[in-house]
């Protein structure tokens, strides 16, 4: 039973059908018995009664299906996929059927390698040959009575499949490496007190001797193509014989900003 990975608390199926010999069936499961002990099963399913069995999904740690000495078991997709199906996640398939070494057109037999493919396509992975030997005289004399089919180029083969350590339809959260987007630069906090150094209120804008003025900057640079330095904006307070200036904003260039305003003050005209 080690060649099955059986050990003690599994629960095992064994699969046979008419070509499995009755002693040989009885032997196998007792053995198996042994090793599962009192907290394992071992349950026992004719192949043509499979899929009309009341298995639940993920119910056997093990199935051993043709493995019966004697025994010339063919599986079909659909058997092959309800195997899979009760067979509990991580839980291993072990099969023996007759196969081809020739190429035989339309041969309800297989070649070993459309049986692997036909475990993967069940939904085994890891599927492996183990082991490959001649059909014994009773087996070929199985294949005849039971199969109908006659040949020879036959071997007997032994394939195991897992099943995967998660079910169909499962779901599972990728760990996904993508780079963090950037932050966007947060604005600086305005100061409430420049705030309110540079807001006029409805008073300021009633009253009548606050003006905006243009004013010529000093410096080198000036504007390409027009001779003209860059402007700012004055704000001026109008008092008895002077002009105070209250602050300067500095303008983006525009052509119509290159006007200066008539009646600005002689002070603010030399600068």
């Amino acid at each position: 039973m080690a060649d099955y990975g059986v050990s003690a608390g599994q629960f095992v199926a064994v699969i046979w059908d008419k070509s499995s010999p009755a002693e040989a069936l009885k032997d196998l499961v007792e053995k198996l018995r042994t090793f599962t002990g009192d907290e394992g099963q071992v349950s026992v399913e004719n192949i043509s009664q499979l899929l009309q069995s009341a298995h639940k999904e993920s119910s056997f740690d093990v199935i051993l299906s043709g493995v019966i000495p004697g025994s010339t078991t063919l599986h079909s997709a659909e058997i092959l996929a309800e195997m899979a199906r009760i067979l509990r996640p991580g839980g291993c398939l072990f099969l023996k059927e007759p196969v081809e070494t020739a190429v035989v057109n339309n041969s309800k037999v297989r070649t070993t390698s459309k049986l692997c493919s036909a475990l993967t396509l069940s939904g085994l992975v890891e599927v492996k040959e183990l082991l490959r030997e001649p059909l014994s005289p009773e087996e070929v004399q199985s294949v005849q009575e039971h199969l109908g089919y006659q040949s020879d180029s036959l071997l007997s083969v032994r394939i195991t499949g897992k099943k995967p350590n998660f079910e169909v339809g499962s779901s599972s959260q990728l760990k996904l490496s993508i780079a963090k987007k950037s932050s966007p630069p947060v604005k600086p906090a305005v100061d409430p007190a420049a705030a309110k150094l540079w807001t006029l209120s409805a008073n300021d804008m009633e009253d009548e001797s606050v003006h905006l003025w243009p004013r010529r900057r000093t410096g080198k640079r000036e504007v390409k193509g027009t001779g003209e330095l860059p402007a700012q904006v004055g704000l001026w307070k109008l008092l008895p014989g002077r002009c105070l200036p209250l602050c300067q904003l500095p303008l983006p260039w525009d052509a119509g900003l290159q006007t200066w305003g008539a009646g600005a003050p002689e002070r603010q005209q030399s600068q």
